[in-house]
Order: C-alpha cells, then structure tokens, then sequence
C-alpha cells in the first residue's frame, strides 16, 4: 500500500513526537482537522500509528502496512456518528415531510422539551400514514412516530460490525445512538450509508 504525502507526514510528524494529538497534527501540517481524520482512520487501522483515546495518536513502527479487517470492523460508531434531524411531538406531519426533504434524511426524531427521545418517524411510516389516511392536515408527529421503548437504539462504544448487524436484522435503514447511562439522550445516528461510506473512504486511501 502507497501512503500519500499527506499520510507521510503525519507518520513523519508522530515518529519524531509521540503522542500527538489530531489538534496538534493538524497545527503542524497546517491543515484542518477535517481534512486530515480520514488519514487518522487508515493509519490507525493500518498499524502504523495507535490511537489512544485522550492522549493522541503514536507512532507504532509498522512498516509494512497491510489492512486488518478484523480491526477496521471493530471500529467505534463514535468516529462516524452522523447528526440526526429533530423534531418536537407536536409538529405537524407537513413540517415532518418537509424537513425529511429539507435535510436530505431517512428518518427523524421526536424529541420533548428537554431533549429526550420520544420516538422516530421514517420516510416508511410517512409513506404509510399519507397512503391510509386521506386526512392528514390535523396530524402531529406524536400520532406517527414509533415509540420508545420499541426503537432499537445503539451507543457510541459499539462497532461497526455490531451495529451493522442490528440494521440487517431489523431490516432498518438507521438507528438513534444515545448515551450509554442516559439512553433517552441522542448523541447522533448511525445509517447504513454512513457505514458504506466509511469502508469506500479507507479502501480509496490505499490505492
């Protein structure tokens, strides 16, 4: 596998200073945080650099990096979490339908005035309830979101290859990811896309 210059450096940088932290990387390079993360990803995945969460990235000394599947699977979802849209119980199910478009998302989630999950609405259930019902102007979030405690929901300490599992199962396009002591507290979502991204991402990397 050919690094690129980018993932040279930061290889160069980590083998002269261990830890760095991607902050401190990025400084160096002069380039955003960003921009650099998925360099981050395949160099950790790859062995050439550990990541130690707090403390930064180090320089592992592998010089002939090959990608380790097993590792890229186990994979937290905390690096690829994407931002979830939101709505209240009572928006009106035009509101909903327009900020699925709006935002470009699968599914929102119904929230109350603290913040804590409440339910989901997918493009399924609006699909459904637009179909069967042909007076839909006085209908609310609440009336066609699916509740808790039905959702399945997952945690950021989770992998990849464990929360791919629950979307195949459950036959579902995403899932809410809470805090791990506070499951009513929405820290993102996690979609199937997402997951294909991330493996297109890493396997362009090596070409």
């Amino acid at each position: 596998m050919d690094l690129t210059k980018r993932q040279k450096r930061i290889v160069d940088l980590t083998r002269q200073q261990s830890p760095m932290t991607s902050e401190q990387i990025s400084q160096s390079l002069k380039i955003g945080v960003t921009t650099i993360r998925s360099d981050l990803r395949l160099l950790t995945a790859v062995g050439i650099l550990n990541s130690r969460p707090k403390v930064g990235y180090e320089y592992a000394g592998q010089q002939d990096p090959q990608l380790d599947f097993a590792k890229l699977y186990e994979t937290e979802i905390s690096q690829i979490l994407k931002t979830p849209a939101f709505v209240k119980p009572n928006t009106s199910l035009q509101e909903c339908v327009n900020m699925l478009f709006l935002k470009d998302a699968g599914s929102l989630y119904v929230v109350d005035e603290t913040d804590n999950l409440l339910g989901l609405i997918s493009r399924k259930d609006l699909l459904a309830v637009t179909v069967n019902n042909t007076d839909t102007d006085s209908m609310v979030a609440s009336m066609v979101m699916t509740r808790m405690p039905n959702l399945i929901t997952v945690t950021p300490e989770m992998t990849i290859l464990e929360v791919g599992m629950l979307l195949l199962k459950h036959e579902v396009d995403s899932l809410p990811v809470v805090d791990k002591k506070n499951p009513r507290e929405v820290v993102g979502k996690i979609t199937k896309n997402r997951i294909f991204q991330y493996f297109v991402e890493i396997g362009n990397e090596q070409k």
